[in-house]
């Protein structure tokens, strides 16, 4: 029971920093202030890269708010 509270606990964890960095997406990730995500700005957010391809919809090699906001924190829980 505790396992699955602190899984639960840390996946809210995570869905919140998306959220909190997909709302200062201009200010935080966004270093150039273009409004959308480079490769190179991606680096930064952690699972971010190797889900650019599924993300990057439009394939202009950005990601504009609305990609971005279909990021998911991919998490993994400890072994027994």
């Amino acid at each position: 029971m505790t396992k699955k509270i602190m899984t639960l606990l840390f996946a809210s964890l995570a869905a919140a920093a998306v959220i909190a960095a997909e709302s200062q997406t201009d200010v935080a990730l966004d270093t150039d202030n273009n409004g959308t995500l480079s490769r190179e700005e991606a680096k930064a957010v952690p699972g971010l890269s190797e889900q650019w391809e599924t993300l990057d919809a439009n394939k202009d090699g950005q990601l504009d708010p609305a990609e971005f906001a279909k990021f998911e924190v991919v998490t993994t829980t400890p072994a027994n």
